[in-house]
């Protein structure tokens, strides 16, 4: 892969010099001579790049350059409850929202619910010219979300003829194959051939990779327990507890016990507990490394001159994506998903004439006899829904982008207006329960001698008979009637329907004003106005919290904005002694949203060449990122996540800054008067609410950045690129949630209001009642570190026409830091290995005649997996420590003839097989499936052969 940026001309598809006419490169709006005259640091990827390596999918390449964390991926979305199987790109580990993504310099729809974030799978990997990436701060050049950089894909807008592409390729496992099948065709029509069309249509399938089919994921791990003792304690078969009618624990099963489960063949087992063991779930045997995905791509480009000095263009983009997750079946807490506090009785009634005799008898003993503290009001417990519904989601998502325009000469000014339509339609949906049906089907009697469902044994309400119930057992291995499963499921299916539309509307022109004598001042101004907007409409059962989540509103809200910007190129010196050229650049847009304002983004730079082939180059920039639609307008959602009050168990006498700031609040003293403590009860602590959710006062993130670098092409080395560049990236104000124990303790340390506005605290008990999570300008970003490019291309003189080339991109990471808010600590995570010190990817590829053999080889730094990070457990502490490594790849291709109308190729990915390194998701969080993280080559060794077929 060609990962520098390219001086060379770049090569048309039919073989022949494209020539080294100006070009507009990304970054700047003023044409260049080439890619290596960009002003700020500049990676290119072009067509020949993407051929040699193989992958179908564009976002897979990406991955691979060191300028690029992990974002969102097929191998982290498995859990996602919308987004399942979506691509983004992430620059500088700064968020997939700070990078902007442009195709042909023009915005591309959004692929997320009120997000910025675009989905790569709508970009055609055959229909890609080129890929541009500049780093650092370019709002002023292209708007807002461009605070980490700029991905510009260049599509091809010329081609006569017809190709046909094929691929396939699968693991040595013989699993996870993929299918890829492409066609382009192009001709120029009208007098002159002042038409052209160039259309593509491309289908690939990704078959996806169970957990269970990889030794490293087969099993649930937990540190260094894989397998008993790390299962899920929601088992198909269940787990249950005798309960009082307070919902405590009551002893009266065998063994002085109060759990228990069912052996295989449904006898019961009396557990000391829940059970992680024997009658525990291995939930990776369900799950995804990562998940399926089905593309049908359909775009096309056209361009016809209506005069010698205006042309009409258009593009059209029309992407179908399918995926879907797998999920394990539903661990439903009869509790916490079923029965609540205001409903008696607090679980299971113990009338339910499936309960299992020997459990019912011990019941009706403890309950007859004269003691009242062992009495049974109901049973609790938990269980996997294997045998009741499927809450693994199916997702269908639809994406429309039209761009219509005009572009000519005007003198020596070029100038181009556009008009771009997008639209995205995201189905996803999965089975889920109606929670009172459930109440209902669990709420069974017995009216007849038998055992027949629905005749001996119904529901108790007859209002719930009469819309159909059926009761449900869960007691015990594959016991839930269909019927029964049917009727608890709710009516409508768990669903989102997303919609994101964008429109745009821009006009620019850009040209020489006026000469001095080292050259043309160069000028370039536009116009853009964009209006987005996005709504999220969940089932209603979603809404209402009558499912198995929690109650979570649709979301809907838009914006626009107009925006004017100015770009100037001046030259001051050229020619002379130390100064073969000197010129400075500027940029500034003004923008007006809807909802922050107005905001201000300029960059100011130099560049400086004392000798010819030695340029120096230096930007600084002021950016901003406006808050998408999903930050300002979420509505509040309401959330019982498990928070701590440092003043729990806080006495007379207990010392330290908590002791003397929670003595202050005068509730918490008054209960310490009273009772020697101040202590919650786990009631207490359980009914702690609070609400998530955007912030329509939020105001836009501001980034401050430079870049510094060398660009060498030396004479005496003909084809050699050297480039050198120093970047920093400071993000102030950026959007973020305080953690809300977080924000209990430091209001009760500082009492600040950033902290004590989200906490409710009950004036009379001193507990903490409410905490809110709401979205703050409150969390710092920086990013810095160095970037080398080399390319190189060299004759060897083994044959007539043999040449080696050579490319590699480089990336050592001096920063990548992280405040949670303004009184909190900078933590530095360079060199841990989610930001590794050494990243880079190198290719040499020796052609001759028509053959061709390519060999890549990806470096990724080790370092501590979690920072600071310690466990009394030496083997788990010893599982954090992250060996770096590296990845080869190569490709044979084959090109018979002089015409060159037959391409054959074949491949292997991770040729050594380097296996992950194990990192278990308990307790380092790794993506839940995978125990290692995605960082790695999750397939293991992969073959690929494919063809192409030129008319």
């Amino acid at each position: 892969m060609a990962l520098a940026p390219s001086a060379f001309a770049q090569e048309a598809d039919d073989g022949t010099d494209a020539g080294t006419t100006e070009l507009v490169v990304t970054g700047s709006r003023i044409a260049r001579t080439d890619e290596a005259a960009s002003p700020v640091p500049l990676a290119v990827v072009g067509s020949a790049d993407i051929a040699l390596d193989g992958a179908p999918n564009i976002s897979d390449i990406l991955n691979e350059m060191p300028q690029t964390a992990i974002g969102i991926t097929r191998t982290n979305t498995n859990f996602l409850t919308s987004g399942t199987g979506i691509a983004t790109v992430n620059l500088r580990d700064l968020g997939s929202s700070r990078t902007l993504v442009l195709v042909n310099g023009r915005r591309f729809i959004s692929g997320f619910a009120g997000d910025s974030a675009v989905d790569l799978n709508n970009i055609p990997t055959d229909f890609i010219d080129r890929v541009e990436i500049v780093t650092g701060g370019s709002s002023a050049v292209y708007g807002s979300d461009a605070i980490a950089g700029v991905v510009n894909f260049i599509l091809k807008d010329k081609f006569n003829g017809v190709s046909v592409r094929g691929q396939y390729g699968i693991t040595e496992h013989g699993d996870n194959g993929r299918y890829l099948a492409s066609i382009t065709a192009g001709t120029s029509f009208g007098a002159e051939d002042r038409g052209n069309i160039l259309l593509n249509f491309s289908y690939d399938k990704d078959m996806g990779l169970r957990s269970r089919d990889r030794a490293i994921s087969a099993q649930d791990c937990s540190g260094t327990v894989c397998g008993l003792g790390a299962f899920s304690s929601y088992a198909p078969q269940g787990q249950f507890r005798t309960v009082n009618a307070s919902g405590q624990a009551v002893n009266i099963l065998p063994g002085g016990r109060n759990t228990f489960s069912f052996n295989p063949d449904n006898s019961v087992a009396y557990l000391a507990g829940f059970d992680t063991g024997q009658y525990g779930f291995n939930r990776n045997s369900e799950r995804y490394i990562s998940v399926p995905l089905e593309r049908y791509l359909a775009s096309g480009v056209g361009n016809f001159d209506l005069t010698d000095n205006v042309t009409a263009f258009a593009e059209v983009t029309y992407a179908k994506v399918k995926s879907r997750s797998r999920l394990e079946p539903f661990a439903l807490d009869i509790l916490s998903d079923v029965y609540y506090r205001d409903i008696d009785p607090y679980g299971i009634p113990i009338t339910n004439p499936f309960i299992p005799a020997a459990v019912a008898a011990a019941i009706a003993a403890a309950n007859s006899d004269a003691d009242p503290t062992n009495d049974v009001d109901a049973i609790n417990g938990r269980r996997r829904q294997n045998d009741v519904f499927d809450r693994s989601n199916v997702v269908s998502r639809d994406t429309w982008r039209v761009v219509a325009g005009l572009k000519g000469e005007l003198g020596r000014f070029k100038w181009d207006a556009s008009y771009v339509y997008g639209h995205l339609r995201d189905y996803n949906a999965s089975e889920d329960i109606d929670n009172n049906r459930y109440r209902n089907a669990l709420n069974a009697i017995r009216v007849g001698p038998g055992n027949v469902v629905g005749v001996d044994i119904v529901c108790a309400d007859a209002a719930a008979r009469a819309e159909g119930c059926i009761p449900l057992d869960i007691f015990g291995y594959n016991t839930a009637d269909p019927r029964a499963a049917n009727y608890v499921k709710s009516v409508v299916p768990k669903s989102e329907l997303i919609t994101n539309k964008q429109q745009v509307w821009s006009a620019n022109i850009s040209g020489p004003i006026f000469a001095l004598p080292a050259g043309d001042v160069g000028l370039a101004l536009g116009v853009e106005y964009r209006k987005e907007s996005s709504v999220s409409d969940l089932d209603i059962l979603t809404n209402t919290g009558g499912n198995s989540g929690n109650v979570i509103p649709d979301t809907r809200g838009d914006f626009d904005v107009l925006e004017f910007y100015g770009e100037v190129n001046v030259p001051l010196l050229s020619g002379k002694p130390f100064f073969e050229y000197l010129g400075l650049i500027g940029a500034a847009r003004l923008s007006d949203y809807s909802t922050v304002g107005s905001t201000f983004s300029w960059n100011a730079g130099a560049e400086w060449s004392p000798l010819p082939g030695l340029r120096f180059r230096g930007v600084y920039a002021e950016a901003n990122r406006a808050p998408n639609i999903s930050e300002l307008f979420t509505a509040p959602s309401e959330t019982f996540a498990s928070v701590s009050d440092p003043c729990d168990g806080i006495t007379a006498s207990t010392g330290g800054d908590y002791g003397a700031a929670c003595r202050a609040i005068p509730a918490v003293q008054a209960a310490i008067t009273a009772n020697g403590i101040f202590k919650y009860s786990l009631a207490d602590l359980q009914g702690i609410n609070g609400f998530i959710g955007g912030n329509t006062a939020l105001r836009e993130e501001t980034a401050k950045t430079y870049t510094l670098g060398m660009v060498y092409q030396p004479s005496f080395v003909r084809n050699l690129l050297l480039t050198v560049d120093y970047y920093n990236i400071k993000v102030e104000g950026a959007i973020s949630t305080l953690g809300r124990s977080y924000s209990i303790s430091q209001c009760v340390l500082t009492g600040l209001p950033i902290y004590c506005d989200n906490v409710t605290r009950d004036a009379t008990t001193g507990f903490v009642t409410r905490v809110d999570g709401q979205l703050l300008n409150v969390a710092g970003l920086w990013s810095e570190g160095v970037d080398v490019g080399v390319r190189y291309n060299m004759p060897l003189g083994l044959s007539a026409d043999d040449s080696l080339g050579f490319s590699l991109n480089y990336t050592y990471l001096i920063a990548s830091k992280q405040q949670g808010d303004p009184a909190d600590d900078v933590i530095n995570y360079a060199g841990t290995f989610g930001n590794p010190r050494h990243n880079l990817t190198s290719r040499l590829t020796y052609r001759t005649g028509g053959f061709s053999i390519s060999w890549q080889a990806n470096y990724h730094g080790g370092g501590d997996y979690i920072k600071d990070y310690f466990n009394a457990n030496p083997a788990v502490q010893a599982l954090n420590k992250i060996d770096g490594f590296m990845l080869h790849n190569a490709q044979l291709r084959w090109q018979p003839g002089e015409d060159k109308k037959f391409d054959f190729y074949v491949g292997v990915d991770n040729i050594f097989d380097k296996k992950p390194q194990y990192i278990p998701g308990s307790p380092f969080g790794t993506p839940t499936g995978l125990e290692t993280s995605p960082v790695f080559d999750l397939y293991g060794r992969r073959f690929y052969a494919g063809a192409v077929v030129k008319f």
